[in-house]
């Protein structure tokens, strides 16, 4: 049984590379919640993209990235 994509346009795939360490994070949370990989992965940069559109790159990457 195939899923079917209600989306008009085609998903696109990005290969990433993490750390083990998030990796492992990525994969408790996932098995924790439920929510497959790839719909995680989705849902945060999502979110992390559109902090960098509502309150700029430089408040951003400061929170994530600090000095």
């Amino acid at each position: 049984m195939s899923s079917i994509n209600f989306e008009e346009q085609p998903r696109v795939q990005v290969p990433i590379r993490i750390n083990q360490s998030l990796y492992e994070q990525f994969t408790r949370i996932s098995n924790r919640t439920c929510i497959p990989k790839s719909q995680l992965a989705r849902f945060a940069l999502a979110t992390f993209l559109t902090d960098i559109e509502t309150r700029g790159v430089t408040a951003v990457l400061d929170e994530v990235c600090p000095v």
